[in-house]
Parts: structure tokens; C-alpha cells; sequence
């Protein structure tokens, strides 16, 4: 994956997915060698599908299953990936596929993604995926499924606003403890001032006896 925007998106996915959601091996029932993960022809569903793949996956090939969908930002997610091996499956282009379409318009080259068809529905049978336009997509989806996804939306971008409200007062206190423990550091290591000199005594005045 490329820097910015999408780059900063797979950061925060990552950051923010749970413990459960970081996979450190290889998914059951996929293949791995090295940095090639093989979930092909498995049979592998919506629901079956890994929910996460090594962070260090370069290619992931789930060519041949009955993939309709892929969970948001589950590409997203893998900051390395440099090839997803998508096609014979029964995709089904609808809003559900904006955030994958997506994923693909930021590839440099599409030629690897000429076979990814729409299986479903028949307005959009045999077109090529990659290549339909975002509104095609979220015009097969009834309107109430995009107004869910829509406030949806909205509702992550205000868990996402609070989040970094959340960390920016974490930073300021860690900052200001660490400004009060330098400055009392400060004090502790300066030497005390030296007392003031005493102030000299007046002379005494000379006696009549003396003149």
C-alpha cells in the first residue's frame, strides 16, 4: 500500500482493531509461505473468511470461493500487500463492495483485476468490477441499507473525532507531568545561594576623653 490518505487508513484500522483481529500466523484453513497467504478454493464465505491475515502479507490469493463480499478494511489492514488474487468468486456489486472498489482504484496496475466480475445483481452481471463507478455500486443497494451505511459512517468519524480528542489530552497531561518533573529536577540540582554577608557594625564614635 502506498502513503497517504489510504496509508493513514490502514494505520488507524490497525491501531484500532482488537487483539483477536491481529493475526501473528497463518488462518485456518489458508496456506502460508512466507509472505504469501493462499486462501484459494477453500469454499470460504462472508462468514467463513479470516478475520485478519499476517501483518506481513505481501500476496493473498482467495481466488475460487464464495466470497460476495470482503469485510471493510480487511485490505486495508495489511500495510505491505502488494497483490489480492480476487477473482472466481460470485461478487456481488452493491454498496457493500464500495470500500473494495475502493481499494482497488488505488492500485497502479488493473491488469491483474480484469477477471474480477460482477456475478450479482443482473443490472450488473459480467462487468468488470474495478471499473464501475461508486455510484453504480450504491445505486443496487435499496435506500434504506445506504442510509444505514451512512450513519454508520457518521458515527465512526464521531468515535474517530473522540479518539483523537481522547489522545490529545493524554499527550497534553503527559506533557505538563513531564515539564513539572523537569523543572523540580531543576530545583533539586541548583546549590543553595551563599548567605548574605553580615552587615557591618557602625564604628564607634570617638569619646570626649579622647580630645
Amino acid at each position: 500500500m502506498g502513503s497517504g490518505p489510504r496509508g493513514a487508513l490502514g494505520l488507524l484500522l490497525l491501531l484500532l482493531a482488537p487483539p483477536s483481529r491481529l493475526a501473528s500466523g497463518c488462518p485456518a484453513p489458508c496456506h502460508c509461505a512466507s509472505t504469501r497467504v493462499d486462501c484459494g478454493r477453500r469454499g470460504l464465505t462472508w462468514a467463513s473468511l479470516p478475520a485478519a491475515f499476517p501483518l506481513n502479507t505481501t500476496e493473498l490469493v482467495l481466488t475460487g470461493n464464495n466470497l460476495t463480499a470482503l469485510p471493510p478494511g480487511i485490505l486495508d489492514a495489511l500495510p505491505v500487500l502488494r497483490a489480492a488474487y480476487l477473482d472466481a468468486n460470485p461478487w456481488r456489486c452493491d454498496c457493500h463492495l464500495v470500500p473494495l472498489r475502493a481499494w482497488l482504484a488505488g492500485r497502479i496496475e488493473l491488469e491483474p483485476y480484469r477477471d474480477l466480475r460482477c456475478a450479482a445483481p443482473p443490472a450488473l452481471r459480467g462487468r468488470v468490477l474495478p471499473y464501475l463507478a461508486e455510484d453504480e455500486l450504491r445505486a443496487a443497494c435499496p435506500p434504506g441499507e445506504l442510509c444505514r451505511g451512512a450513519l454508520a459512517a457518521q458515527l465512526l468519524l464521531l468515535g474517530l473525532g473522540l479518539l483523537h480528542a481522547l489522545l490529545l489530552a493524554l499527550l497534553l497531561c503527559r506533557l505538563r507531568r513531564l515539564r513539572a518533573q523537569a523543572a523540580s529536577r531543576w530545583l533539586l540540582s541548583t546549590p543553595l545561594t551563599s548567605p548574605l554577608a553580615a552587615e557591618p557594625e557602625p564604628e564607634p564614635e570617638p569619646s570626649e576623653d579622647a580630645e
